[in-house]
């Protein structure tokens, strides 16, 4: 059977013409490659090199198997490389899922970041709710997900990555709208718009919890899923929210966005299933910790 050695030995020898100078290229003694070769041509059933006291030439069979092997560990190489490149998360595809306001959070650097480092990786993002986000990680239709804070039991983790402070939504002609700082007393008997618990329960929770805390319960005149659709809302005169302070980088007309006093941040994070084997989930992993490192 010819061996990937055979062809390392034979490429050597018909590069450089001379037993002595192939043999050291290769790292073995010149009667080794001798031998080597002399199975080679005995297995192929033809002479490959024409050897003369003083010289050591290809025969025509020679050169035709020179091109052939050149090919071969070419096609090789190439192979070990990718394989190598794959099980260093370098090369692959990585299935990321997002909650909507994470497009307007500090994260998606992260995810920019790693991309540089592996251009080699298919990123397929998708915008999903937390509820659904989690049930996609779960399933294994994404790799990671980011998201709100999540409580998880293993094998599932999940780690903070940054705090997200909260702002009032409302409308641009609203009695609060040019005021810089306002508290959460201010929005008793207001109509809110929400995210539904089931479907984002850290941020309602979080919503109702602060207004518990100021002495009222939100009147909600409206659920909605997306944070996005909950701008919108506002803008249109509908009520207002207490959302994310990120979503005002979407930055619509209609909507002003004032800053809460002394109110607790959200958390934001990644979440994933630490049996996941995907190199490139650890390699994202990896790349998020040093990009945090150096901030």
């Amino acid at each position: 059977m010819i061996e990937h050695r055979h062809l390392r030995y034979f490429l050597a020898l018909a590069d450089l013409l001379h037993y002595g100078k192939a043999s050291a290229q290769v790292s073995v003694t010149q009667p080794s490659l001798s031998r080597q070769i002399a199975d080679l041509e005995s297995q192929l059933g033809c002479q490959l090199f024409v050897r003369t006291s003083r010289s050591v030439e290809l025969t025509s069979a020679g050169l035709e198997f020179q091109r052939s092997a050149q090919l071969v560990m070419q096609a090789m190489d190439s192979a070990i490389r990718s394989t190598q490149a794959v099980a260093r998360g370098e090369k692959g595809a990585l299935r990321i899922a997002f909650t909507s306001m994470i497009a307007w959070s500090g994260l998606p650097k992260l995810i920019k970041s790693y991309a540089d480092s592996a251009p080699g990786v298919n990123l397929e993002l998708s915008e999903l709710i937390p509820s659904a986000l989690m049930k996609a990680v779960e399933s294994g239709e994404c790799d990671i997900g980011l998201t709100f804070e999540a409580t998880v039991q293993p094998p599932y983790q999940y780690r903070e990555l940054q705090r997200e402070s909260l702002s009032i939504a409302v409308p641009a002609d609203h009695r609060l709208a040019h005021q810089k700082v306002v508290t959460v007393k201010d929005l008793v008997d207001e109509p809110f718009i929400l995210s539904p618990r089931n479907t984002a329960s850290a941020l309602h929770d979080g919503i109702v919890q602060l207004c518990r805390q100021n002495g009222f319960e939100p009147r909600a005149r409206m659920y909605t899923q997306l944070q996005g659709t909950i701008v919108n809302l506002v803008g249109e005169g509908l009520g207002v929210s207490i959302i994310p302070t990120a979503m005002s980088k979407s930055n619509p007309e209609s909507v002003r966005f004032v800053r809460i006093d002394d109110a607790p941040e959200l958390a934001l994070g990644m979440v994933w299933n630490t049996t996941n084997s995907n190199p490139c989930l650890s390699a994202f992993i990896q790349s998020v910790d040093a990009r945090l490192d150096e901030t």
